[in-house]
């Protein structure tokens, strides 16, 4: 009795620890999809652009124009669209002299665009379902920055060509969003292992009780469950044939009629 109880505890702690193992590897998994969406969407255009280390000045706008080339882009899950190409020069002034240099709104489009071809340099790029509504979205981009308007910008004193009208992500932004889902994607891994390891002691544990066997009815013979067939007595004596029973409607061959005994 005592091993029965110990056997239904081990079942009872497997199956706990069997299902947090689930869970700790589905949140693991989740974290580290995160960490990696961080690192392409938030790290990979900070780091390859350099957008900390640009510096802050005034931009005018000297020219704005339409490329005449169509960006397709994607806009979700089975979702394609396409803007048109504005490409912004503008003038800064650094050291009091003056430097040109072309316009990306922020450090992504200058990461995507900005060792294109010019007619491939846009200042935006809007993705809507809608590509009416991403062209509407360019030209308010170009009537809010027409040329001659001035307004503040960002620029890199090792590559002046390239201005950002904003920065898009921060330093505090960057190291954040790594920090968390790095430590999370940690914790659950070893919660994960941990779990794993605790559900592979406890199916031990069972597979160590022995299992009992509960004892045997007083007479029971093995493999005998129905009981004996009539034709045996009590005493395992065979009883004796009766005769067939007769039939009362004989039939008398030679006449043809039946003979009621």
């Amino acid at each position: 009795m005592h091993d029965d109880r110990e056997r239904q505890a081990a079942l009872k702690q497997a199956g706990w620890c069997c299902g947090w193992a689930v869970f700790a590897g589905v949140m693991a998994a989740c974290c580290a999809v995160g960490l990696i969406v961080c690192g392409v969407v938030i790290t990979k255009p900070v780091v390859e652009t350099k957008s900390l280390e640009f510096q802050e000045t005034t931009c005018t706008t000297n020219q704005s124009y339409l490329t005449g080339r169509s960006i397709r882009c994607g806009c979700g899950k089975d979702c394609s669209s396409t803007y048109p190409c504005l490409r912004m020069t503008v003038t800064y002034v650094v050291n009091n002299g003056t430097v040109d240099g072309v316009l990306f709104d922020t450090e992504q489009r200058l990461n995507s665009n900005g060792g294109s071809a010019e007619h491939e340099q846009c200042a935006t790029a809007p993705c809507q379902r809608d590509a009416g509504q991403n062209y509407r979205d360019v030209l308010n981009f170009n009537d809010t920055y027409p040329p001659g308007t001035s307004y503040t910008c960002l620029y890199h004193p090792d590559r002046p060509g390239n201005v950002l009208l904003t920065r898009l992500f921060t330093w505090d932004a960057m190291f954040h969003s790594m920090l968390w889902t790095s430590i999370f994607t940690f914790l659950f891994a070893v919660l994960f292992f941990y779990c794993l390891y605790k559900c592979r002691e406890a199916k031990n544990k069972v597979a160590s009780i022995p299992v009992t066997i509960p004892p045997r009815a007083p007479g029971a013979q093995p493999g005998y469950f129905l009981p004996q067939p009539p034709a045996y007595s009590e005493g395992g004596q065979s009883m004796g044939m009766q005769p067939p029973p007769q039939n009362i409607y004989s039939n008398d061959t030679k006449t043809g009629y039946y003979n009621y005994n």
